[in-house]
């Protein structure tokens, strides 16, 4: 659907291109939609994905390896004294806490990459001329969007222990978001091999 418009508004050369799904899913994820329970994700939620996975993974290991120090009982520093059982308990539910925190966000932001590489798939799908060749991304999209709600759910099901505080609210959101993006972008590479 083409539409001449020469007013104000998010247009490309006074004419508003491309469906109307890609108006409310823009491929340069400017925006996010507004969440329902109040809880925020940023604008730009998107631009630091890598760099999240990568601390995540960082912070488990850290967390990780000193739950393993703790259930074995060794000290925390070189050559220190052993903890003592108290200690072993407090340090080794603290970073067990933090350890799946750390999960928790990591398959969050795995799902949103999922869900921008399906949205690649879609937009590639979408601007492919010949029927025939759109059947691969849209096969991928598909793929990449049922992934990404298997991630999403898994994420949502973590940040459940953590749902008091506005950091479990924060991981589901960023995961239902993507979970329901990627499905849109689903949506759309379907649409787009019909439409070839």
């Amino acid at each position: 659907m083409n539409q001449a418009n020469h007013g104000s508004g998010t247009f490309v050369g006074g004419n508003v291109l491309g469906s109307i799904v890609n108006l409310f899913l823009p491929a340069q994820r400017r925006s996010r939609p507004t969440p329902i329970n109040g809880n925020d994700v940023a604008e730009n939620d998107y631009e630091d994905i890598s760099e999240s996975l990568i601390g995540a993974v960082f912070l488990a290991a850290l967390s990780g390896t000193a739950v393993v120090y703790s259930i074995r009982g060794l000290p925390f520093s070189g050559t220190g004294p052993p903890p003592g059982i108290a200690a072993r308990l407090a340090a080794g539910i603290t970073f067990t806490y933090a350890f799946f925190a750390c999960v928790a966000a990591f398959i969050a932001r795995a799902a949103q990459g999922l869900e921008v590489w399906a949205g690649r798939c879609a937009d590639i799908a979408v601007h492919t001329r010949s029927r025939v060749l759109t059947h691969l991304p849209a096969g991928m999209a598909r793929v990449l969007a049922a992934t990404s709600s298997g991630m999403a759910t898994t994420a949502a099901l973590v940040a459940v222990f953590y749902g008091w505080g506005d950091f479990g609210g924060s991981v589901q959101e960023r995961a239902y978001l993507a979970r329901d993006n990627a499905a849109m972008n689903a949506a759309r590479a379907r649409a787009a091999t019909r439409n070839s």
